[in-house]
């Protein structure tokens, strides 16, 4: 490849900035399986894949999942985490990294 095909990727980060989970609304912690999640949520998900749970809604399938709710409704959570693009088969690689975790700089081709 030439240097005229790479470009240099700089990354700052703000330790103020604080992401939110975009399934509960808690504080995101990395990359989970695709996207930016906490760790309760990359949790949650990892155990509910890994062993095949299935799960039923009390209500009507529309509980609301936020930080001090996630855990009422285990049904609602997953069919959100699947619904924000949560993902298994994702696996971390450097654009998975939070910019603290990378370099100052990195090419990418």
């Amino acid at each position: 490849l030439l240097e005229a095909d790479c470009r240099v990727m700089e990354y700052t980060y703000d330790e103020d900035l604080e992401e939110l989970c975009p399934v509960c609304g808690d504080k995101v912690s990395g990359y989970h399986y695709g996207l930016l999640t906490c760790e309760s949520c990359k949790g949650f998900f990892k155990r509910t894949v890994q062993n095949n749970k299935r799960y039923t809604c009390a209500e009507n399938q529309e509980c609301k999942i936020d930080k001090t709710q996630r855990k009422r409704c285990p049904f609602c959570r997953f069919q959100k985490c699947l619904s924000v693009g949560m993902r298994l088969e994702d696996r971390p690689t450097e654009k998975h990294l939070l910019p603290h975790q990378k370099n100052d700089a990195f090419f990418t081709c």
